[in-house]
């Protein structure tokens, strides 16, 4: 028999999904990700934060060739190419 939540974990629970969600979404990634630059540019990352930013940010890179590639591909069906 399972016993019945409380009201915060209930709440724990839902902030937790809640914040998985929105670290997941694409927008919030980008933003983190420019204001990492921002930071490597006024010279605040150590050298290994700097080699991983430029990791994180050439996936981000390809992230956005792949889906771009993907877009392409549908314009041309629909133009009829």
């Amino acid at each position: 028999m399972r016993m019945a939540l409380s009201n915060a974990e209930r709440q724990r629970r839902w902030r937790a999904r809640r914040n998985d969600l929105v670290q997941a979404n694409p927008v919030v990634i980008e933003a983190e990700l420019l204001a990492d630059v921002k930071c490597c540019e006024r010279g605040e990352l150590s050298v290994r934060a700097r080699a991983l930013l430029a990791d994180r940010l050439t996936v981000a890179a390809f992230g956005h060739w792949r889906a771009a590639a993907e877009f392409e591909r549908l314009a041309r069906k629909v133009r009829g190419d």
